[in-house]
């Protein structure tokens, strides 16, 4: 089965503050999935990616379609190491201090 379009296209046409996507391995994507992705994207939802391997960090190392390169290219934010219950919750607090994406981006890449 897999992932594909239609959550992403649904909550890109949501009032939705952002989006948390536990991704595979150093976090990658199905490219099934990318223009749903990039319909939030659109729509200035910051997409924040975990990786759901236990102590995994996502990383831009694959460059394929869906890859994590491809998705930094695109504005996804990385999660620094933190799984997805801290990155929802490190998101809350950014989007709650009115931190725009490129904010957002920096406040994930720190240690805070």
């Amino acid at each position: 089965m897999g992932m594909n379009n239609d959550v992403l296209e649904f909550y890109s046409k949501q009032k939705v503050d952002g989006i948390i996507i536990e991704a595979l391995g150093q976090g990658n994507l199905p490219p099934t999935c990318l223009k749903g992705l990039a319909a939030c994207l659109n729509q200035r939802i910051p997409i924040v990616l975990v990786s759901r391997s236990f102590n995994g960090i996502v990383g831009p190392i694959y460059a394929y379609e869906g890859g994590g390169a491809t998705l930094e290219r695109q504005g996804v934010i990385f999660s620094n190491g933190l799984n997805g219950p801290k990155a929802r919750l490190k998101l809350l607090v950014g989007l709650s201090n009115n931190l725009n994406s490129d904010e957002l981006n920096h406040y994930f890449e720190s240690q805070l």
